[in-house]
């Protein structure tokens, strides 16, 4: 399966008109009326706070390959778990996540984000993410009403749990029949062109 940059560029015109505005993706630093409810539905408990501070040298959101290397560097060690991403008034859902834990017990958010917080992160430590790491299937609830971006953002989330069904441990191959992708595209209302283009690019850019 290859990747079709039409598509992509199609599904990103299609995007725009909510990407442009400000403000509207960003990681969640502090507990609200949507987290708590999100936790609740979710079955999930509630997270820590952890200082955001990136380090020189650490690539963005590239959280796992950056706290291995801090940890090499300076001791301390790796600890997995969530982060929690906003899209105000579209979605919120978990982030597969590695924080840095200090020599002193200390836990620090060492990676830059692309839609950086100011000072903190909400971070639920969960050890099973250290497994298949940014191809962990996590917690999504769609907020959108627009049937376009309702089926989308569902193929996507289902794409997280397909991939995290077929991907083994890191460095090893992936091989996922399409037949699982053109299931997961006709039970949420997902044109097959559009999502072939999807599965072809999160292969070629999963793992954070």
């Amino acid at each position: 399966m290859n990747t079709n940059n039409d598509m992509l560029q199609t599904i990103n015109q299609a995007m725009t008109s909510m990407a442009s505005q400000p403000n509207r993706m960003r990681i969640m630093e502090q507990r609200s009326a949507l987290l708590m409810d999100f936790l609740k539905e979710h079955g999930l408990a509630e997270p820590k706070s952890v200082k955001h501070e990136p380090l020189v040298g650490c690539e963005i959101e590239q959280c796992f390959r950056n706290v291995e290397a801090q940890v090499k560097v300076a001791g301390g060690s790796m600890e997995t778990g969530w982060a929690f991403c906003e899209e105000i008034d579209v979605s919120i859902h978990t982030i597969a996540h590695a924080i840095w834990i200090t020599p002193w017990g200390k836990r620090m958010d060492i990676t830059p984000w692309r839609y950086s917080p100011l000072k903190r992160i909400l971070f639920l430590p969960d050890a099973k993410v250290a497994v298949k790491r940014g191809y962990s299937a996590g917690c999504c609830t769609v907020i959108a009403k627009d049937p376009f971006v309702r089926s989308m953002l569902l193929f996507n989330r289902g794409l997280d749990q397909v991939f995290e069904d077929f991907v083994g441990a890191p460095g090893t191959s992936i091989d996922i029949p399409e037949a699982r992708f053109k299931d997961l595209a006709a039970r949420v209302g997902f044109p097959w062109p559009l999502a072939q283009a999807i599965a072809s690019f999160r292969l070629s850019n999963s793992g954070h």
